[in-house]
């Protein structure tokens, strides 16, 4: 089947997906993406069967910088292996090391220069490794990137919040706002990630209204449709709900938000559809 569906899948791709837009000298391509962890149990849409489609659509956005989440550690290594160019920041969350789903923030290091990174968790034991916050019933681990783009610097984290607990998602946008500023000072911040809330939930109000850290979000910005990135391999788009985001701190701008909406031949690209913007730095 593989055989069979990898041209059109390709063929797809490159005809349909390309952003079709030219990055200014202090912009950069920002793109979150929850690939769905290796679940045999996913029938068609299992991991072998979704990865041409993957490999095309970031062969073909390169995005500068690039928030995955529910990455098991061989996938990341596949992930890895088809980003010749790019380098990652990232841990498994049940130990701080392999075990367990990655969130690794991918970055295209002939664009930006890293300067620092470092990973924790949303957690009261933020780094404990393996912590589990709140009333999560799993470990949520963030990791996190200090870049540099033609001068100007600026910070990234990647994000997964609990998929269970209205609690932990609250719990863990309020201690962002205060723990992000501990780590990046007043520089800008770029965050972007799976967060489980839709834009009427506490969490998503509490990340958009905070004082210490004011941020926006990208859709908004853009006065994009509010299209959904969550289809489940099954819902149809009207259906799927917007639960991956991009927020940006004052002093960025953003353009061109897009959700990439890809599925051939019965084949999604994840249960969840990427999504990517245009950041222009100050």
């Amino acid at each position: 089947m593989i055989k069979a569906i990898k041209f059109v899948l390709l063929f797809s791709i490159f005809t349909g997906c390309s952003m079709l837009v030219k990055v200014g000298a202090t912009s950069l391509v920002v793109e979150s993406f929850n690939i769905r962890y290796d679940n045999p149990a996913d029938a068609i849409n299992a991991w072998p069967n979704r990865q041409q489609l993957i490999y095309g659509h970031l062969k073909t956005l390169q995005p500068d910088v690039l928030g995955l989440q529910e990455v098991l550690h061989h996938q990341l290594n596949w992930v890895n292996e088809q980003l010749p160019d790019y380098s990652y920041i990232g841990v498994g969350r049940d130990d701080g090391v392999i075990a367990g789903e990655f969130v690794p923030l991918f970055y295209n290091k002939n664009t930006i220069k890293k300067l620092d990174g470092g990973n924790f968790w949303l957690s009261e034991t933020p780094d404990v490794a393996g912590s589990i916050g709140w009333q999560a019933q799993l470990p949520r681990v963030a990791s996190w990137g200090h870049f540099e783009k033609d001068g100007s610097d600026f910070f990234v984290f990647n994000v997964h919040f609990s998929h269970v607990s209205d609690i932990a998602r609250q719990k863990s946008a309020e201690f962002l706002l205060t723990h992000i500023p501990a780590i990046a000072g007043n520089k800008p911040v770029i965050l972007l990630g799976d967060f489980n809330m839709l834009n009427n939930s506490a969490a998503y109000k509490t990340l958009t209204s905070g004082r210490l850290l004011p941020l926006t979000d990208t859709t908004v910005l853009a006065n994009a449709e509010d299209v959904g990135t969550y289809n489940g391999f099954a819902a149809g788009d009207s259906d799927s709900d917007r639960i991956d985001y991009i927020f940006i701190s004052n002093g960025l701008k953003s353009h061109n938000y897009r959700t990439y909406q890809l599925g051939v031949a019965g084949v999604y690209i994840s249960d969840h559809f990427p999504i990517s913007t245009v950041v222009t730095l100050p």
